[in-house]
């Protein structure tokens, strides 16, 4: 039976393997708003105030 040739893996290698990984979850995942402690204030109704006649 003959040895198989095993091919050395850098550390660097599969941190960057792993980095992608968790990229691509991310990217894949839906974006979520984040929660706001304070409401945010209601917009104020536009009032137009009638043009007087000169």
């Amino acid at each position: 039976m003959e040895k198989q040739e095993r091919r050395p893996i850098s550390l660097a290698g599969l941190g960057l393997i792993g980095a992608g990984a968790i990229l691509g979850l991310t990217l894949a995942t839906p974006a979520q708003a984040a929660p706001t402690d304070t409401p945010r204030p209601e917009p104020k109704p536009i009032v137009q105030q009638p043009h007087e006649e000169r």
